[in-house]
């Protein structure tokens, strides 16, 4: 084989084109379009600049959001309030009304209490005594039983402890409960400082003259009774000093409770306008 032979390529794998076709040039630099696409860039994008009104906008907002907030929160604690304030309320009446109930059944025996004093201290100044020793033992033993009055005040404490006063809205009748318990408070210093005084120093002379064996048969406990003994039974002593200074006590104690149950007469009023003021502030139901 000569030079020439080799040199010589085989041909028949080349691509041959159609013929009236040719392979289009590569694009050079100056080829590429030199049409630029415009980009717009949306508000939120992140290199978007906001104008002030913007900025106005969101702060306006913002601020109305919070401000609705506050608004709804303040008009939920105004509901709550309210609501509570009347809870309060039907409480404290009925505390009231259980104080009209205890003072009316105290005042069904409170004229049978003076007259029962009374006819001891009449007795204690008798000449002669031996033979009324019996209905002596029964009223000396009666002296010291009286129901005292101390009054419902758990709603009312309650709304002092807690604050609960400065819910009620109105004024008159946050004037009207302080009233109230004012008149109540004064009881009860009456009961425990001046009948309650008046009563140990009656105590003090009373066991000096009684039997105790006596108290005990005609006091029954368990019923929170006195019974009159069936006869006449001896006195430790017919003492006229000691004699005289009980009926003094026993005539200290019968004015005390008389100005107790005036007290007490004063609360049943003021106890009763204060439900019908509180009924017509809240429209309460109240039987």
């Amino acid at each position: 084989m000569n030079k020439e032979e080799n040199i010589k390529q085989p041909t028949d794998n080349i691509l041959q084109l159609p013929e009236n076709e040719t392979v289009p040039e590569p694009l050079t630099i100056n080829d590429q379009p030199s049409t630029i696409m415009e980009v717009h860039k949306h508000p939120h994008h992140v290199t978007h600049k906001k104008k002030w009104g913007e900025y106005l906008l969101e702060f306006f907002m913002l601020f109305l959001a919070v401000f609705l907030g506050f608004v709804a929160e303040n008009i939920r604690e105004h509901i709550s309030e309210r609501e509570n304030e009347k809870v309060y309320m039907q409480s404290l009446v009925q505390n009231i009304k259980n104080d009209i109930s205890t003072i009316k059944d105290q005042q069904k025996v409170f004229d049978q209490r003076v007259i029962l004093l009374d006819s001891l201290i009449s007795i204690l100044d008798a000449p002669t005594i031996t033979s009324n020793t019996g209905n002596l033992y029964y009223y000396a033993r009666m002296a010291t039983k009286d129901n005292g009055f101390f009054g419902n005040s758990s709603t009312f404490d309650q709304m002092k402890s807690t604050g609960g006063l400065k819910l009620i809205k109105s004024k008159s009748v946050t004037e009207s409960i302080l009233s109230y318990y004012t008149i109540i408070d004064e009881v009860r210093q009456l009961q425990f400082v001046g009948e309650e005084g008046e009563l140990n120093e009656y105590r003090k002379i009373a066991v000096q003259i009684f039997n105790a064996d006596v108290f005990n048969q005609i006091n029954s406990i368990s019923m929170n009774m006195v019974a009159r003994p069936v006869d006449n039974p001896p006195l430790r002593t017919t003492d006229r000093k000691l004699l005289g200074d009980l009926a003094g006590w026993a005539h200290y104690i019968k004015n005390t409770r008389i100005g107790i149950d005036q007290f007490k007469k004063g609360v049943f009023e003021k106890g009763e306008k204060l439900i019908k003021q509180i009924e017509k502030e809240y429209h309460l139901e109240i039987e």
